[in-house]
Parts: structure tokens; C-alpha cells; sequence
């Protein structure tokens, strides 16, 4: 279905885009509010703090595969958050999601609280801090509508402010799109498969990827994250090689095969196409045009 145009409008309360950011979409009540952790304090001097809300927070570590995230709710937004800056070490930035006409209520963000972590737990863009989401808290039909379109103005506006916490790491595609969007590398020991999409590229649940590091990548920077995968579950070893349990993005095609290949690689020649054509000769290609 097409979405229709909108206004999204961020504005910076201390005139700093490093500083905190309010969002809002101009016809919607929902707002959204990036607090980074050192800008607590003055967080807590404005009205937003007192608010009823869900609450985002995001960062990681030097270990992780992933970002980490943690999803909350409370009706106590400065209290909250003051706990969590003494006892959780890893997030840097905070996002509230509240009510301009200060209408949500326990109800609101217990189930906002609820569909973030099952959504946030589908999409797998995100190690959550959470674990699971439970069990559906009961609202009536009429508000369970309402908070579906609350949810959604939450979600662009947490995309908008660069954490698209929900949205899936490969996009639906027909039949006849995803196959001219597949992209290969076969070779002894690996059968990868992988999509490149606006963030970079995701190798595809199922692919194998070479057992064995080769001797001049060992200790290199991308021996240490596949070990790092291996002990987060993301690649098991079977059939003399190592399984992708799940679809896992990279930022580039080449970090994505040179943990595929267990080498240094080139992934803009590595990864081809079913016609045998290389990613450069045809995503750079296109942008030459």
C-alpha cells in the first residue's frame, strides 16, 4: 500500500543537533524525544520529563554483534530514567514517546510498551535487553485501533531520528523483485546469499560460510566479530561449515564476505548475481547512469 506524503518537523531546544531533539509529524499528537545520557539533567528541567510515556533506550558495546536496545514504560519518565543511569551501563541516548494532550494512560503504554518488543523482537536489527514480550495486555477494540496508529507515527519517528528499531531487515519483495536483488557467493565450503538494501547489505538466514579463517586474516578485525557471532548463536557450526541462524546485516558487501569467505574479501566482485555479474558492475553501474 502507498503511504502518503507527510511533514516531519524536529526541533533542537538547545540549538544543538547533538543536543536533545523533539520530533513530531505536524498533523499527529505524538511526540518523540532524543535525550543523549549526558544531557539527562537538562532533560529533567523540561516538561517532557514529567510525561507519561514509552521509553527507547539505545547504545552498545565493544562485544555486542548488535546494537543493543531496551524497551520501557512509566509514569514517572525522570524517575525512570535516573534509574536506569545507575544501573544500566550500556545505552548513550534515550527516546521518549509521549502525548502532546498528555492522553496516553497506563492502558496506552502498557501495550505500546508490549507491540515494541514483539515487533523489535521480529525485526532482529536490535539485541533487546528485554527478552520476551509476555502476553498481549488487554484494550478495546476501539483503542487497540488507536494505538496501531499511534505505534506507527512512534515508529517513523524513531526511524526518522536514524533507529528503525521495527522495520524488517529485508524488505516484502515479489517473487521476480527478490530474485533480481539476490545476491551470491559460492564457492569450496561457502553457499551465501544475500540482499543489499539502503543500509548496506544482510546476508540471508540458511547461508554457509567457510569453516576455517584463512592464515592471513587471523586475528583480524573480522576473525574477532565471527567469533563474536559464533558466541552470540548467529553462525553454528554444521556440515563443515558455519550456519547463519538468522538473517545478519553489514554495513558493507565486503565486511559481509569476508566473514562469509573467512578472508579478506572484495565484496563488491565477490557477491554476483544469478546472470554472474558482479554488485559493482551493477548497483555502481546504475549510479553512473
Amino acid at each position: 500500500m502507498k503511504t502518503s506524503p507527510k511533514t516531519l518537523q524536529i526541533f533542537l531546544p538547545e540549538g544543538d543537533a547533538a543536543g536533545i531533539r523533539v520530533a513530531e509529524l505536524t498533523t499527529r499528537i505524538v511526540q518523540a524525544v532524543a535525550v543523549p545520557r549526558t544531557r539527562l539533567k537538562e532533560f529533567f528541567e523540561r516538561a517532557e520529563s514529567r510525561h507519561i510515556g514509552v521509553y527507547y533506550l539505545f547504545g552498545g558495546d565493544d562485544e555486542s554483534t548488535k546494537p543493543i536496545a531496551y524497551i520501557g514504560q512509566t509514569e514517572d519518565l525522570k524517575q525512570r530514567l535516573k534509574n536506569h543511569d545507575s544501573n544500566k551501563e550500556f545505552w548513550n541516548l534515550a527516546i521518549i514517546v509521549i502525548s502532546r494532550t498528555h492522553s496516553f494512560t497506563q492502558a496506552h503504554i502498557r501495550w505500546l510498551e508490549w507491540h515494541s518488543i514483539r515487533l523489535a523482537n521480529e525485526a532482529k536489527r536490535f539485541r533487546l535487553d528485554n527478552g520476551n514480550a509476555g502476553s498481549e495486555p488487554f484494550v478495546t477494540e476501539p483503542i487497540r485501533a488507536d494505538l496501531e496508529e499511534i505505534f506507527e507515527t512512534a515508529s517513523l519517528l524513531l526511524e526518522s531520528l536514524s533507529f528503525p528499531l521495527f522495520d524488517p531487515l529485508i524488505e516484502r519483495l515479489s517473487m521476480r523483485q527478490k530474485e533480481q536483488d539476490l545476491w551470491h557467493i559460492n564457492a569450496t565450503g561457502v553457499s551465501a546469499t544475500a540482499t543489499f538494501t539502503t543500509d548496506g547489505i544482510v546476508v540471508h538466514k540458511g547461508s554457509i560460510a567457510r569453516l576455517k579463517m584463512s592464515r592471513s586474516a587471523e586475528n583480524s578485525f573480522f576473525d574477532k566479530r565471527r567469533e563474536r557471532m559464533i558466541q552470540d548463536g548467529i553462525l553454528i557450526e554444521k556440515d563443515g561449515g558455519y550456519l547463519f541462524t538468522e538473517d545478519y546485516p553489514f554495513k558493507s558487501p565486503s565486511g559481509a564476505a569476508a566473514i562469509v569467505r573467512a578472508r579478506h574479501s572484495n565484496g563488491w566482485i565477490e557477491w554476483k548475481n544469478k546472470s554472474g555479474q558482479t554488485l559493482k558492475e551493477v548497483k555502481r553501474s546504475d549510479a553512473d547512469e
